[in-house]
C-alpha cells in the first residue's frame, strides 16, 4: 500500500479503548445484551439471538455500548477482526472484546471501520500479534496503532463512495457465491441422479455380467501383497441406503438391467495397518502408505504420490498390505468418506476399506457409486463420539450396477460431467476472489488520497 497522504495519529489520541466485561453469558433475561465476538457474523449482528450477562448498575453505565462505537477482537483466530455498532440495545461486550469510543470531533466512526478493513491494518495487527501464543493483541499495541485522519470532508466524502461502491459488490459478492454455490452442487447432484435406487437414466436391456475371479491388477511380487482380510463376519443388520449401496440385500428392486450384488463377490476386501511408529526403520523407502490426509488432498480422485512411505521390511513386520494399482480406498473412521483410488502399488492406515476390483466391477465405477453417497455414508456408521464404518457392515455392503460395459459408458460420461463441473467451479471461485480484490483496491486507492 502507498504510504498515506494523510496525517497519523495513535488510536490512543483519538479514542477511549476499555476491555469488555467478564462475566458468564445467560440465555435468561437478566441483565443487558452481552456481545460476544462469535456472535458478529458476515459483518452483521442478530441481536434477538446473543445472549445475557448479570452485571451491576455501576458497571453495566462504564461498559454500555453506544452508537458508533467500535468492538475489536483481542485474543484467538479473530484478533483484528472488528465491527462498527449501529443502534445498538441495552448491551455490554464480553472480555475477549476491546470497546473503541472515539473522542473529540477528528475522526468519524464510519472511516475508522474502514480503515480497520484495509491490508495495512491487517499487516500491522499481524505484526504486533507475533509472538503471542494465542495471537493476541491487547489495549496498549492498539492503542499505539497509527492511523490516517484526513480533513473531515474527506472522511465524510471517502465513507459516501466506498459505502455506494461496497453496496454494489456486496450485491455482486452475494450473486457469485450463490453461483458458486449452485456450481458446487451440479456433480453431486448428477451423481445422485446417476446412483439413485429410482434412476432411470442409465438403463441397459443386457443382464449383469457374472462376476468374474480375477483381479485388476498385478501384484508387485512382495510379501503379503492382496491377502484377503479375515476378522468378524458380516452383520446380519440390513441397512437401507439411497445410491446403490446398501448393507445386505435390499428390498428395492434394482433397476432394469442393473442387479444387486455382494460387493465381497465382485472386489476382494482389504484392511490396511500402520507400521510401528517407534521403528524408524520401518519408515522411508518406495512403498506409497496412504494416510486421512493423503485422501483427504486427493478426495475422488488417484494418489500416486503419499506424505508418508514404508518399505518391505515395515510391510514385513506389520499387518500392512501391499495393494495393486486400481485399488479403491474408503476412510472409514473419524473422517469417513473420503475416497481414492491407487495409482501405483501401496499400502494404507487401518482408517480404510479397500477394495481390488474383479473384472466385473470398474473400480471408477465405485469410486462413483462411494462418493455419490456423500454424508450419506455415515448411515453405515456407527458409534456416539467417533463414527465409524466396521467391517461386519462392510462385508455386509450390496452395490447395484449394470454391465461392466455400461459401467464404463456411465464412467466416461461422469468424468466429462466432473471435469466441467470443476471448470464451473472455479470460475466462480475466480469471481468471488475478484470481488473481494476489487474491494481491498478501492480501499487502498482511498487511503492512499487516490480515490476520485
Amino acid at each position: 500500500m502507498s504510504a498515506s497522504p494523510f496525517p497519523e495519529v495513535a488510536l490512543s489520541e483519538l479514542a477511549s479503548i476499555k476491555y469488555g466485561y467478564t462475566e458468564s453469558a445467560s440465555s435468561q433475561p437478566i441483565g443487558p445484551k452481552f456481545l460476544r465476538i462469535t456472535d458478529i457474523q458476515d459483518g452483521s449482528v442478530d441481536w434477538e439471538s446473543v445472549p445475557y450477562c448479570a452485571i451491576d448498575v455501576a458497571d453495566a453505565k462504564k461498559h454500555q455500548l453506544e452508537d458508533g462505537d467500535i468492538v475489536f477482537a483481542r485474543t484467538g483466530a479473530t484478533t483484528g477482526k472488528s465491527f462498527l455498532i449501529k443502534e445498538p440495545p441495552n448491551a455490554v461486550p464480553a472480555s475477549y472484546l476491546i470497546r473503541l469510543r472515539l473522542t473529540g470531533k477528528k475522526l468519524l466512526p464510519e472511516f475508522l471501520s474502514l480503515f480497520f478493513q484495509t491490508e495495512a491494518y491487517w499487516h500491522s495487527i499481524e505484526k504486533g500479534s507475533s509472538g503471542s501464543a494465542q495471537g493476541g493483541f491487547n489495549a496498549s499495541k492498539l492503542g499505539q496503532l497509527k492511523v490516517p485522519v484526513p480533513p473531515l470532508e474527506e472522511q465524510k466524502r471517502i465513507v459516501a463512495v466506498l459505502g455506494q461502491a461496497f453496496t454494489a459488490l456486496d450485491r455482486a459478492r452475494a450473486f457469485a457465491e450463490a453461483n458458486l454455490s449452485d456450481a458446487e452442487e451440479v456433480f453431486p447432484s448428477i451423481l445422485r441422479a446417476t446412483f439413485s435406487n429410482t434412476s432411470e437414466r442409465w438403463l441397459s436391456q443386457l443382464p449383469p455380467e457374472k462376476p468374474e475371479t480375477g483381479l485388476v491388477g498385478r501384484s508387485s511380487g512382495r510379501s503379503k501383497i492382496a491377502t484377503q482380510t479375515g476378522g468378524r463376519s458380516a452383520t446380519t443388520r440390513p441397512i437401507q441406503g439411497d445410491y446403490g449401496l446398501c448393507v445386505l440385500k435390499p428390498e428395492v428392486a434394482a433397476r432394469k438391467g442393473w442387479a444387486w450384488t455382494p460387493l465381497t463377490a465382485l472386489a476382494r476386501l482389504e484392511s490396511g495397518h500402520t507400521p510401528s511408529r517407534k521403528r524408524s526403520e520401518y519408515w522411508g523407502g518406495e512403498i506409497g502408505w496412504i494416510g486421512i490426509k493423503d485422501a483427504r488432498d486427493h478426495h475422488g480422485g488417484v494418489v500416486y504420490e503419499t506424505r508418508e512411505q514404508t518399505n518391505p521390511l515395515g510391510i514385513e513386520k506389520s499387518s500392512a498390505r501391499v495393494l495393486p494399482a486400481g485399488t479403491v480406498c474408503l476412510s472409514r473412521t473419524a473422517s469417513v468418506g473420503y475416497v481414492v483410488i491407487m495409482g501405483r502399488d501401496m499400502a494404507t492406515s487401518q482408517d480404510f476399506v479397500n477394495w481390488i476390483c474383479r473384472a466385473a466391477l470398474s473400480p471408477n465405477f465405485l469410486k462413483y457409486l462411494l462418493l455419490a453417497q456423500g454424508e450419506e455414508i455415515r448411515r453405515f456408521a456407527s458409534g456416539s463420539v467417533h463414527q465409524t464404518i466396521y467391517f461386519p457392515e462392510v462385508k455386509g455392503f450390496y452395490i447395484c450396477h449394470p454391465t461392466r460395459e455400461v459401467q464404463d459408458e456411465i464412467c466416461t460420461s461422469l468424468d466429462r460431467a466432473c471435469a466441467e463441473a470443476k471448470k464451473l467451479t472455479a470460475f466462480y471461485q475466480e469471481k468471488v476472489k475478484d470481488i473481494a480484490d476489487l474491494r481491498q483496491s478501492l480501499l487502498q486507492r482511498a487511503f492512499a488520497g487516490e480515490l476520485t
